[in-house]
């Protein structure tokens, strides 16, 4: 998949989503990689750990319908949307990563609790 740019906070980004398979066919994983422009060795990674449907594929890459805990209301979450990588930044941004340097891998489904959705139905069946 080609890298794709966003602009948070005055620095260029570039990101990519690759989507795959755990220790078996029940477990799916979603990846993100998102690299601040000029510096491709010190990438903030984000890692779900979810399903995957033989026909729709993966939730989080076609969209699913998440709830936010404080409203009750639904919305369809698909993380190639770049609302969702802006607030993936931002979230790194705020654990310390600026780009520069090392961090660990990051659970995704920990920050989309962060960002208030419920994440129930994004466990591995």
């Amino acid at each position: 998949m080609a890298l794709r740019k966003i602009t948070v906070e005055d620095n260029v980004y570039l990101y990519k989503s690759v989507t795959g398979f755990g220790g078996s066919t029940a477990i799916a994983t979603f990846e993100i990689t998102i690299f601040l422009e000029h510096y491709k060795l010190t990438p903030l990674k984000i890692n779900f750990i979810t399903w995957e449907d033989a026909y729709a594929g993966n939730p989080l890459s076609t969209g699913i319908k998440l709830t936010r805990l404080s409203t009750r209301e639904e919305e369809v979450v698909n993380l190639n949307r770049p609302k969702y990588i802006r607030e993936f930044i931002l979230y790194g941004l705020k654990m310390g990563w600026n780009g520069q340097n090392k961090v660990d891998s990051i659970d995704g489904l920990k920050i989309l609790t962060s960002l208030d959705y419920d994440v129930s139905s994004l466990h591995p069946k």
